[in-house]
């Protein structure tokens, strides 16, 4: 047998057994070790927990050959230290093991590892030292900064620069640098084969002025520290406590993909117009009152320049844009694009797809949006004006919208 896939239901998981299929399966190469989460109605919802599985037996590290393991959504803690004997994985796959609290000390053994897929595991807070030897490693889920009980054990933020061959990461905690020149060393530009990247930040400070000022100028400039190569083709930025966002976030060329999510403290978007995105996803940026021709980042035409005698736009922007998502931005109440007859400029001329949602205080759409040909979905989220204003046969606006093929609303009309 090469392959193996383990299916267990609840209350029927026996390590005792588990152990003695495993001493004999030597030559297995990918290995899964599913658990089913399906309960009984009656049952209490709590119980669920203390169904999952919460050991894997030690001797999985006899299993030299292996190339694959698979232990997502299992109940485990720890992983056996017997697995970093697996010197030939390639990938390891411990999604949503939200249990899980520690890896191996000696995971840097394992030098052959390509994936390391970490990601939604809320109890894992530090990353060992031996991390940053596993210099094959394509795809690192998540990366915790700091935690660990006295910091020895814990792998710096400046050891991913060992990592050269990463096309994707997520990096958390960012809020536990305690140096700046940590970051700089981390010399992030110069990982060259990054392909898309995570940055989270910590949570909102309470309390006093003082400490979301420190919070403030802190992330900002940490963020601008944080400059991605310009390979980077999807970035995230989340839970950043700064005003105002890096000069180098305009300058990512190969940019497809960018999600802002909870940068509350932000009052203005960033000038990303010119950027070759696809996608976009801003949400809970609260602080957001106004979206304008700043967003666009093109410059004004002069009052006294020549207009243009071609027909077609001098300047486009969001020329690539397909899907944009605006959602939770509550003090949003206006966005208009103020466009003279002289400024010959196009905008998301190729955007399918919009999505507001959680906007309770925005009072339209603009119109070149929704004038938009491309335009094929339109979905409105508990967006009590806009509902009013754009409702079918009923709303002061709803022949802007009405030749758009499908509209979703909710609540429903």
């Amino acid at each position: 047998i090469r392959q193996l896939r383990l299916f267990f239901r609840p209350n029927t998981y026996k390590i005792r057994e588990t152990r003695k299929l495993f001493s004999k399966l030597a030559c297995l190469r990918a290995l899964v070790i599913r658990q089913s989460l399906v309960i009984r109605l009656s049952s209490s919802p709590f119980r669920l927990h203390s169904n999952l599985i919460r050991e894997i037996p030690k001797n999985v590290g006899k299993l030299i050959h292996l190339r694959y393991l698979n232990l997502s959504e299992l109940g485990i803690e720890r992983l056996p230290k017997t697995l970093c004997e697996l010197y030939n994985l390639q990938k390891l796959d411990i999604r949503r093991c939200r249990n899980l609290k520690e890896l191996p000390a000696g995971i840097g053994k394992l030098k052959n590892m390509r994936s390391l897929l970490n990601g939604e595991t809320y109890s894992l807070k530090y990353m060992p030292v031996g991390i940053s030897k596993l210099t094959s490693l394509r795809t690192l889920d998540k990366f915790v900064v700091g935690g660990g009980i006295d910091g020895s054990n814990t792998c710096r933020l400046e050891s991913l620069k060992n990592l050269q061959l990463l096309r994707e990461c997520g990096i958390e905690g960012l809020g536990n640098v305690s140096h700046l020149d940590e970051a700089e060393r981390l010399q992030l530009y110069n990982q060259q084969n990054l392909l898309r990247l995570r940055l989270e930040f910590g949570r909102v400070v309470d309390g006093e002025d003082e400490a979301r000022r420190r919070k403030k100028e802190k992330d900002e400039q940490l963020l601008k520290t944080l400059q991605p190569p310009l390979s980077v083709e999807k970035l995230g930025i989340i839970l950043y406590g700064g005003n105002i966002f890096p000069k180098w976030l305009t300058s990512l060329t190969n940019l497809r993909n960018l999600y802002l999510r909870s940068c509350v403290k932000c009052e203005h978007l960033p000038p990303l117009g010119k950027l070759p995105l696809e996608k976009l996803e801003l949400r809970n940026l609260k602080s957001v009152k106004r979206v304008g021709n700043e967003f666009l980042g093109t410059e004004e035409s002069s009052e006294d320049g020549p207009s243009s005698s071609s027909s077609s736009p001098s300047v486009i922007a969001f020329p690539k844009l397909k899907s944009l998502i605006i959602g939770a931005m509550e003090e949003l109440e206006e966005w208009n694009y103020r466009i003279t007859r002289k400024e010959n400029i196009s905008i998301m001329p190729r955007l399918s797809s919009l999505e507001v949602r959680s906007c309770n205080k925005l009072k339209a759409l603009p119109d070149y949006l929704l004038q938009t040909t491309t335009l094929q979905d339109l979905t409105i989220w508990k967006c009590p004006i806009l509902e009013n204003r754009y409702r079918e046969g009923k709303g002061e606006d709803w022949h802007k919208i009405s030749h758009i093929p499908h509209i979703k609303w909710w609540p429903l009309p």
